[in-house]
């Protein structure tokens, strides 16, 4: 009977070792854990802090453009010359031009809002459905005229509508682009009006 009792009597004892070392040092054990915790805690705060001034320079930057776009008085507001307007739709109606459907895009300005108008107008203009649209408020848009594109690089009518506009003596580039959620339209690019980049 006292063979049979030894293997449980073992792990009795390692227990009641464990919870006199845990008495007697029970104080440490606490301090550790306050210190996990309380670093835990800070680095937390830090990473926080962190993201907050991050987020906060981000809006003192749209607060600014936001400023120096309502500062700027229409004179100065971007407009297409009459040349510029006339190499748009020569391009535009093209034959080896075949576009069917273009997708424009304007910042939450009434300068970019006007702009963007005038590309939709040419458009309509040789035949070719537009869809105006705006952006949302909450993104920092690119600057001047971009073309945005959903894949990894730009599609055939991307480049040839990048063209259009720089043969028309404008300045555009190319940007990657998220196509929004949910969003039908069966183009990979876009025409971006952002605010003006002076």
């Amino acid at each position: 009977m006292a063979q049979g009792s030894e293997p449980s009597a073992a792990p009795r004892s390692r227990v009641a070792d464990a919870l006199r070392v845990l008495r007697a040092h029970w104080a440490m054990f606490a301090a550790l854990a306050g210190v996990c915790i309380l670093g835990t805690a800070l680095a937390v705060r830090f990473a926080m802090h962190r993201e907050i001034a991050a987020l906060e320079s981000e809006n003192n930057v749209l607060a600014a453009r936001i400023e120096a776009l309502a500062s700027t008085p229409p004179a100065q507001w971007r407009r297409l010359s009459d040349r510029a307007r006339g190499l748009l739709l020569a391009g535009l109606e093209h034959p080896d031009n075949d576009f069917r459907l273009l997708v424009i895009y304007a910042a939450p300005d009434s300068e970019s809002r006007q702009y963007a108008a005038q590309f939709v107008d040419a458009a309509r203009l040789v035949g070719i459905e537009t869809r105006a649209r705006e952006m949302a408020p909450a993104a920092a848009p690119e600057t001047g005229l971009t073309i945005a594109t959903a894949g990894a690089a730009p599609s055939g009518q991307a480049e040839k509508l990048k063209d259009i506009i720089s043969s028309a003596g404008l300045d555009v580039r190319h940007v990657r682009w998220s196509k929004p959620a949910g969003d039908d339209v069966p183009v990979d690019f876009a025409l971006f009006v952002g605010p003006k980049p002076w």
